[in-house]
């Protein structure tokens, strides 16, 4: 198939069309970063790279901003077109680029998708956009629910506006949740969710391993150990997605997530092997104890994350199991071993040390 991907650059979309060239497809990767592109296209092993096209363009303008010689490239040539491009923050100081990115750029991609013949519409969203509620569903969820964040709210209302479109083209909404690194080799091109963590307990360890004798000293955070964190695989995710492509129905909505999640415990437990930090001790939020100065910088810092730390959200996938069958994919399998694999692979990337 000829498939257009937005968002190509970024990690997930990375993995995305290194897999989908595997499968023999021929890809229109859209990119408005230059050096990120040249970047991306010589990722590839020079075999595919026949097969991969690189589109400037931007999701924020009409028509995507194509050049008139790029859009003749794809002009009802399209079979599919992945949608991932998006702006990621929970900054509210933020508000205005997250809507225009995620809901005004789904929108453009939307009619430029139309526009040029392609047949399906695979949007990746966010299982969060279930908001401050505890039970998902895999269907459309009311914008009108309260949100932890205006990136939550954002992916809610495109989300709604990709429905909005089902009688012009063949629709399909993956939400992963926390994406890490990917299971056989750790590698992830991120310093979001779990890896923000993971730096910011770098940076604990480092300050205190200044004072003479910490090692015998404890170093607390804040977390609720029962709780239990949706963390999974980019390349589970991007297999839902490869999967969506041929066996996806339309108009249906498929989570990206772990049936088996950890509880946020294990994380740590992980965690502390990994970077050889047995002295780190979690205590409950509603705790009154006093933190020092390198705590509380520490703690300061993942205060945006307290509402994905404070509660364990269910994310069905009866419909991801079908789809996954159907394609002949294994369902997620995430043991101890295989975070802490994922963990140890992404510690020794320099982006981390």
């Amino acid at each position: 198939m000829n498939i257009l991907i937005t968002g190509a650059t970024g990690f997930l979309g990375k993995k995305l069309s290194q897999d989908l060239v595997n499968e023999g497809h021929t890809l229109f990767l859209l990119a408005r970063n230059e050096q990120k592109a040249s970047q991306l296209l010589q990722s590839f092993a020079d075999k595919d790279k026949t097969n991969v096209h690189i589109v400037m363009g931007d999701i924020s303008q009409t028509g995507l901003g194509l050049a008139k010689q790029d859009l003749q490239h794809v002009q009802h040539k399209i079979d599919a077109v992945y949608h991932l491009a998006a702006y990621l923050s929970f900054d509210p100081a933020h508000k205005s680029q997250t809507f225009t990115v995620n809901v005004d750029g789904t929108k453009n991609t939307l009619l430029f998708a139309e526009a040029i013949g392609a047949k399906r519409f695979i949007y990746v969203s966010t299982a969060y956009t279930v908001g401050k509620e505890v039970a998902g569903k895999e269907e459309l969820y009311s914008p009108e629910r309260s949100f932890v964040n205006h990136y939550e709210e954002s992916k809610c209302l495109a989300e709604h506006l990709v429905f909005s479109h089902s009688e012009k083209i063949e629709v399909v909404i993956v939400r992963p949740s926390i994406i890490i690194g990917d299971s056989r080799t750790g590698e992830a091109d991120t310093n979001f969710g779990l890896y923000g963590l993971l730096k910011g307990l770098c940076v604990l360890k480092r300050r205190a391993s200044r004072t003479p004798g910490w090692e015998k000293q404890t170093y607390r955070m804040r977390l609720d150990v029962d709780v239990q964190t949706n963390l999974v695989p980019v390349d589970y995710v991007t297999s839902v997605l490869v999967a969506a492509l041929t066996h996806a129905r339309h108009k249906e909505i498929y989570h990206a997530t772990n049936p088996a999640p950890p509880t946020q415990e294990l994380v740590i437990e992980c965690i502390k092997e990994v970077l050889d930090f047995p002295n780190l001790q979690t205590i409950p939020y509603e705790s009154t104890e006093s933190f020092s100065d390198e705590e509380s910088v520490f703690q300061s810092s993942m205060s945006i994350f307290k509402e994905y730390c404070t509660r364990t959200i269910h994310f069905p996938s009866d419909n991801t199991k079908e789809l996954l069958h159907k394609a002949n994919r294994s369902e997620l399998i995430m043991n101890k071993a295989l975070l802490i694999s994922i963990i140890r692979g992404y510690q020794k990337q320099p982006v981390l040390t």
